[in-house]
């Protein structure tokens, strides 16, 4: 009786074992793409608040010279009036 319905149905058994080896072959693959597009997200938002701190400190230094420029506009302004 066993080996009837092995028999018979050989072709969808082969066809069953088969998609279960792919759907198990895929969810490994999309675990270790979920795995890399995490580690690439998190690499970018590094590369996100790097870039984000050289332009604050730009602006920083630009500030820094407009307040020393500003002081030297003060300075000049006072040696005039003495």
């Amino acid at each position: 009786m066993e080996a009837e319905f092995i028999n018979e149905y050989w072709d969808q058994l082969v066809t069953i074992f088969l998609a279960v080896a792919v759907i198990v072959k895929l969810k490994a693959e999309t675990v270790g793409l979920r795995k890399d597009l995490d580690n690439l997200t998190e690499d970018l938002s590094k590369r996100d608040t790097y870039i984000e701190v050289v332009r604050l400190r730009a602006e920083v230094d630009v500030g820094a010279k407009n307040v020393s420029a500003l002081w030297e506009i003060v300075n000049k302004l006072r040696d005039r009036i003495k």
